[in-house]
């Protein structure tokens, strides 16, 4: 899966998650690992925070938590994009997800 945070793109295998990894996110976040699981399923903003986190450590860019829920490392989570490698994008679907296509107007 590939993760746009501010533009920029991160690989994110939702299935490669190390113990030591998972360790330091919940030392650094204060999030238990099954709650920030239940929390990417829900969208929650503690844990899309800690995702960002998370692809941001992972590529070498040592952002505190606290710098993260602070506001001083700006995280715009509306901008956050997922897109899953496998497969192609919905072309039914406007680019940004937002409202409906030219095929599913809601004008009747």
């Amino acid at each position: 899966m590939k993760v746009s945070i501010d533009g920029e793109f991160f690989e994110f295998d939702p299935q490669r998650k190390s113990m030591a990894e998972m360790l330091v996110l919940e030392d650094a976040t204060g999030i238990a690992y099954g709650q920030w699981e239940s929390g990417l399923q829900q969208g929650t903003a503690q844990a899309l925070g800690a995702l960002a986190w998370l692809l941001w450590h992972r590529a070498g860019r040592h952002v505190s938590w606290d710098d993260i829920k602070s506001g001083a490392v700006e995280l715009n989570l509306a901008e956050m994009r997922f897109e899953d490698a496998e497969k192609a994008p919905d072309p039914t679907t406007r680019r940004g997800g937002k409202g409906a296509s030219r095929t599913t107007a809601t004008d009747t």
